[in-house]
């Protein structure tokens, strides 16, 4: 048939496809869209899914449109697509207002089950000096890129990830970072061989960085293309499921892992996505197993994704009364500060945050804690400052030297809270390290080492009369013979390595305890204080040789 236009005082004929002819050609159009973005867009087929939706509407929108411009003309199949169109977007909107914050305030306020707390050292275990966590992401990533540096052809073809997960690998506290392919040409180079190995960073040990070399290759990650590409993989298994965070992570034999968290919606239709699963796919093989939430190994640190969890924190702060009282009064609302870091409980990855009344912005009134694993949550009271006026106050003890402060992490020191921070140069080194008590963030301790900081940090306490944990608690001091003493050269500094007789203690120190470390020899008597840890390996704090007299 032809359809007849009107230009002025010209008429002229455009054909037009028969429509039968057009709905095929359309409807094959479609199916070939539909095909390839389905291919590199992964959706879920899942009604609860508000982008399946909006993918539906695109496809048959793309047909309608396809179908009209073919006929030219407004068939009954074209005219019926434009009415579901019609009713998908309305019912879209409808579905969303009825999932929305404004009608069920109640529900995402209770959508997490917080555990309120008075007592900080109920949540917090006091940290010995040996186990707090030296290394954050930033100085993870520096790490990493040096190790893939040390061997040969590997940086130009692999990248490092910079996702560095907090996981804990035994006693060991870990941050791990897979090697990823730099370009779709270094991947169709290696597909066979696969990704090599990963970084592994000890959190509390800047020295104990790792290239962990595997014995196959890691065929499924996020950066390899087609077939490999770990949610291509996952997704064409699991077609339902609504996927959200991802983590790599080792079990409890050493061996990597793919994890990712499958979310369901809790409040109305679209609302309240919440983790009920994780999906499990080994890196090598492809193999998957779906393990539903009671089912969940120990040995898996992440299964609620942090922006979820931390959006449930914020809810409950702030319809602690409703939804009016967030425009009227504000009574009692409360809300998370403007960043938040991990910590390790037993094993178990927390995430933490301090908690502010809304419109305060330099106090908190505690802090919140969830469980990344169980989702278990805690509301710690801790009246005091927030993490940036700490951070402002540790860059305020060495102001002189322009070093920046790391986020903090929330530690238990003598029963009080308090953040430890490192101190960064420009070129994103760590100097030096603060701790920064919570309650009176004028109370800082800063040094060269965790210990100096540390041993600063205790006595600034007890000047303060916060004796919950006396610098003589900590320090110890000890006179004996000298069985053996060697040197090593760190990052250009002499440390002298010494044992005592009738001890099974290594003693560490720099060249900048003693002038008397060098003329130091088998025989010889000295009298040593250090922070007593749990380890047989200690940095001393202070250094004498009693045999001689040069201090």
């Amino acid at each position: 048939m032809t359809q007849q236009f009107h230009f002025g005082n010209f008429n002229f004929k455009r054909p037009g496809m028969a429509p039968k002819k057009a709905h095929f050609i359309s409807l094959f159009l479609t199916i070939i869209l539909w095909v390839c973005t389905d291919y590199l867009f992964l959706p879920a087929y899942n009604l609860h899914d508000a982008g399946f939706i909006v993918y539906m509407f695109f496809l048959l929108g793309v047909f309608t449109l396809l179908d009209t411009l073919l006929s030219l003309r407004f068939t009954k199949v074209n005219k019926t697509c434009a009415l579901v169109l019609v009713i998908i977007t309305a019912l879209f909107f409808v579905l969303q207002f009825l999932s929305s914050e404004f009608l069920n305030a109640k529900r995402y306020r209770d959508q997490i089950q917080i555990t309120e707390v008075s007592d900080f050292s109920q949540e917090f275990d006091a940290i010995s000096i040996d186990s707090i966590p030296v290394v954050d992401k930033d100085t993870a990533i520096r790490l990493g890129e040096k190790q893939i540096g040390k061997q040969a052809g590997l940086g130009s073809q692999y990248d490092v990830s910079e996702t560095y997960t907090l996981i804990s690998s035994g006693k060991d506290l870990l941050r791990i970072s897979p090697l990823e392919h730099q370009d779709f040409y270094k991947w169709f180079q290696n597909s066979d061989a696969g990704i090599p190995g990963y970084i592994r960073v000890n959190v509390r040990d800047a020295n104990d960085v790792e290239l962990v070399m595997l014995d196959e290759g890691i065929i499924y990650s996020p950066t390899a293309y087609f077939h490999q590409n770990l949610l291509r993989h996952v997704r064409f298994s699991y077609r339902t499921e609504i996927f959200s965070d991802y983590s790599f992570e080792l079990d409890d034999e050493g061996n990597p892992y793919w994890i990712i968290s499958v979310v369901e919606p809790e409040i109305g239709w679209f609302g309240g996505l919440d983790a009920t699963a994780v999906i499990v796919v080994d890196p090598f093989t492809g193999e998957m197993i779906k393990y539903e939430e009671p089912d969940i190994p120990s040995w898996i640190d992440r299964v609620q994704p942090t922006d979820l969890a931390w959006a449930q924190i914020d809810n409950w702060g702030y319809y602690v009364n409703g939804l009016l009282n967030t425009f009227f009064g504000q009574k009692d609302m409360i809300q998370t500060t403007d960043g938040y870091n991990y910590v390790n409980i037993d094993t178990d990855t927390y995430i933490f945050s301090g908690l502010t009344s809304v419109g305060s912005d330099q106090s908190i009134s505690g802090f919140a804690l969830i469980n990344l694993r169980t989702k278990e949550a805690s509301y710690i009271k801790v009246g005091g400052a927030n993490e940036y006026s700490a951070m402002s106050s540790a860059e305020g003890q060495v102001q002189h030297l322009g070093y920046r402060a790391t986020f903090p992490i929330l530690l238990n020191v003598g029963s009080e809270a308090t953040y430890f921070i490192s101190l960064k140069d420009a070129e994103e080194l760590v100097k030096m390290y603060s701790f920064v008590n919570v309650s009176d963030y004028s109370i800082v301790g800063v040094g060269e080492t965790v210990n100096k900081a540390y041993t600063d940090y205790i006595k600034k306490l007890s000047q303060a009369g916060k004796d919950n944990l006396n610098h003589s608690d900590v320090m110890k001091e000890i006179k004996g013979t000298i069985s053996s003493v060697n040197t090593a050269i760190i990052d250009g500094s002499s440390w002298y390595y010494i044992t005592l007789e009738n001890t099974d203690v290594l003693y560490m120190g720099s060249i900048e305890l003693s002038n008397e470390l060098p003329l130091t020899k088998v025989g010889d008597q000295v009298k040593m204080s250090y922070i007593e840890t749990e380890k047989n390996v200690v940095n001393l704090d202070s250094f004498d040789n009693l045999s001689a007299d040069y201090q």
